[in-house]
């Protein structure tokens, strides 16, 4: 999580008194992303925090899947969430190319100018180490700050002037929600190959079953010679 926010406090925009109850920027980062979750509206504005919201997200998720005994068999889950962090940065990197463009320039190529950061390689080792989550929170993190003071000074939902366009913050919203849908399922999977992968595997159970007829055939041997087992 970065320092930002525990030095800065919510400003009061020229446009709070046109927000609704449910649009206040006073609500905390943990309670916002409780109503992004149950498709309620949201508005992010200057004290948004991506790395510590992707943090929130993943290193929940990093620390159940490193106590599986497997933890790579959910690799193309673990994937999917680590797409969904680079959706959210790659469509962070376009709002802050988008606001830094000259104005002749049209939207599209604004767009066009976004650099997103090399998403990072997550291997085998930081599933068993749970150190996937970090890789994805200095991934965000690229793009934190520079987000931060956008969302700050953009238009907030439904302005007048956005034309009906979305707003900065629901575009952002919108690509949390798709990180939201990837981390869901993956925190679905965890149990289940947890249960999954506490069963003795084939080879265990045949060795098993070897050695129980072993004693069985042990036990009647000595049986037969009058000597307990």
């Amino acid at each position: 999580m970065s320092a930002r926010n525990a030095v800065l406090s919510p400003r009061r925009p020229a446009h709070w008194d046109r927000l609704g109850p449910s649009l206040t920027l006073a609500r905390t980062q943990d309670e916002q992303r409780e109503r992004r979750r149950n498709r309620l509206s949201v508005y992010y504005g200057a004290t948004f925090d991506l790395d510590s919201e992707v943090a929130e997200i993943v290193a929940p998720l990093a620390r159940e899947l490193s106590r599986l005994p497997r933890p790579e068999k959910l690799r193309s889950a673990v994937t999917a969430v680590a797409d969904g962090v680079a959706e959210v940065v790659h469509v962070a990197a376009g709002l802050i190319a988008e606001s830094r463009a000259v104005d002749d320039r049209s939207r599209r190529l604004a767009a066009d100018l976004a650099v997103r950061p090399r998403q990072p390689v997550i291997a085998d080792e930081t599933l068993i180490s749970g150190s996937w989550s970090t890789l994805l929170v200095d991934y965000a993190g690229v793009v934190a700050d520079d987000l931060a003071a956008l969302l700050g000074r953009a238009l907030p939902p439904d302005a007048e002037a956005l034309r009906g366009q979305p707003s900065a913050s629901d575009r952002l919203v919108a690509a949390l929600r798709i990180l939201d849908r990837a981390a869901a399922d993956l925190g679905r999977l965890i149990p289940k190959a947890a249960a999954r992968q506490s069963l003795p595997s084939m080879a265990d159970y045949n060795r098993q079953q070897r050695d129980r007829r072993d004693a069985e055939r042990a036990s009647a041997a000595l049986a037969r010679l009058g000597v307990a087992p």
